[in-house]
């Protein structure tokens, strides 16, 4: 049972004492304070909330209806209780007609106590489960508005303000959002344990769930300014949860403005967007930045003329290419290790992206040497090693990439009721999972999760049009067990709960 808190005010001890008597006896959930008149009762409320003011009229120093008149104004959620003489009832009658007070004469009542006390306590408890309601409606909207802009990017007409108010306004000294994506749809059965498994690492968040296998977090402690710091509790994270796929992370910047959100938001995704695999790296969106400045006019013409040469799937022209840059960027000072390493990853990454009969697996573990490399020198003898034996692999012609992506589809769409995931769609083609999540993300510019989920999310965008299906069974047949969880996944699509859509049609 919820507790309350009652003031009483009366500057004769015995009076708050048989109050007090009372309230104890029939076992109303009431803490109970007591003040000796109005200056005291008006002191201590400053120090502490109390839903229930009962106090005397006629008091030293300050007198019951200055005090009632004070509360009334100052904390207006307080319920007030004149308890005086039938003396002094046009002075309580003046302070009831303005809707301030209940009103009980001295000596009480037993019965007209009771009946009191029980229609402010439930008047109370009422306004506490609306104010509760109404929090949670209200956290309800917003986490709708950020699931919005999280996955588009973009503000809502007309939500900038809301937006402003509820991540940067007051005392918040900005934030950083940090992009977690799973292989399969780890968030459907572990969002709560990856939530305090967070909040046990990372400290003040934000979570958001956005897709089954994806969701942001909003870290709000200054001390993540420190990029080795987070680094090394995220990599924590990750190690204590229980899990079996693999995880990308994707690292953006401490920002202070809806705008910087906006752009940082947009960074992160051209970063995942560049990930071949997952692996449970540790990226950080716009590390190029810096490294913009130093590019070399001949080197992004060379690579530019592999690029083109991959497209045409010429591995004549792309060899000479990859010797043309080899040769370049030995005789390159001015470069960072780091850049040639995302340099030639990329060159990798295309050849994957256009040449899929590749022998993934032996190519992909030496590509992940580039990045273990000590020198630049260790970086190209790797990469010439790579794209030699990438090149080899490829037979005369490669040209079932839109194939690929049919076949993938296919089975989805014949199979999205079953909890499908990455690992058994990839199973199904005959490929491995990193190779097909990137090859189907850049012809479609999805995920997979991403492409199943919004698959099921139109099926049941369709069915609930039929109101002879129950919502428990459109759920079902999309492949959600989880009423629940389906609720909330449909509302952070539709931005209504399928009752909602329903009522609308």
């Amino acid at each position: 049972m919820d507790k309350y808190k009652i003031l009483l005010v009366d500057d004769e001890r015995s009076e708050r004492e048989g109050v007090s008597f009372l309230i104890e006896r029939y076992g109303y959930p009431l803490e109970i304070k007591q003040a000796s008149n109005g200056q005291k009762a008006l002191e201590l409320m400053k120090r502490e909330a109390f839903d229930i003011l009962f106090t005397d009229v006629k008091m030293p120093v300050m007198d019951g209806l200055a005090l009632a008149k004070e509360v009334a104004e100052a904390y207006p959620e307080t319920v007030i209780i004149i308890f005086s003489a039938y003396s002094e009832f046009d002075y309580a009658k003046r302070a009831m007609e303005a809707g301030v007070v209940n009103y009980l004469l001295k000596p009480v009542e037993v019965e007209e106590f009771r009946s009191c006390m029980e229609s402010v306590i439930e008047r109370i408890r009422k306004n506490r489960a609306e104010a509760t309601q109404d929090q949670e409606h209200q956290e309800r909207v917003q986490e709708a508005l950020l699931h919005r802009v999280l996955l588009s990017r973009r503000v809502p007409e007309g939500e900038e303000e809301a937006l402003r108010e509820l991540l940067f306004a007051g005392e918040q000294e900005g934030c950083l959002p940090v992009f977690f994506e799973f292989t399969d749809n780890y968030f459907e059965h572990n969002a709560e344990a990856f939530q305090k498994m967070a909040r046990v690492y990372l400290q003040a968040v934000t979570f958001l769930e956005i897709l089954p296998g994806i969701a942001y977090l909003l870290l709000r402690s200054p001390e993540y300014k420190d990029a080795t710091r987070l680094k090394e509790q995220l990599e924590k994270l990750l190690k204590a949860l229980k899990r079996q796929q693999e995880c990308l992370v994707v690292v953006g910047k401490m920002v202070f403005s809806l705008e910087e959100l906006l752009a940082q938001l947009t960074e992160m995704d051209e970063a995942r967007k560049e990930v071949f695999g997952y692996g449970d790296r540790i990226l950080y969106a716009g590390d190029g930045g810096d490294r913009q400045a130093r590019y070399a006019r001949d080197i992004e013409d060379v690579k530019n003329d592999i690029f083109s040469a991959i497209e045409e799937q010429e591995t004549d022209r792309i060899r000479e290419g990859c010797r043309k840059l080899h040769s370049s960027l030995s005789a390159s000072r001015g470069l960072s290790r780091i850049y040639i390493q995302h340099l030639l990853y990329s060159i990798v990454k295309e050849l994957y992206d256009k040449m899929p009969q590749v022998g993934y697996e032996d190519a992909l573990i030496m590509a992940e040497e580039f990045f273990s490399s000590k020198t630049p020198e260790k970086v190209l003898s790797d990469f010439s090693a790579v794209v030699d034996r990438i090149l080899t692999a490829v037979p005369e012609e490669s040209g079932e990439e839109s194939e690929l992506i049919a076949r993938i589809k296919r089975f989805i769409q014949k199979n999205y009721k079953s909890e499908l995931g990455l690992g058994d769609v990839a199973s199904a083609v005959g490929l491995a999972p990193a190779y097909v999540s990137h090859t189907f993300k850049k012809e479609t510019g999805q995920g997979i999760v991403e492409y199943i989920t919004e698959l099921k999310m139109k099926k049941a965008h369709q069915l609930l049009k039929d109101k002879s299906l129950k919502i428990v069974q459109v759920a079902k047949i999309c492949g959600y067990e989880n009423q629940s969880y389906f609720n909330k996944l449909f509302k952070s699509y539709y931005g209504m709960t399928p009752v909602q859509y329903r009522e609308g049609l």
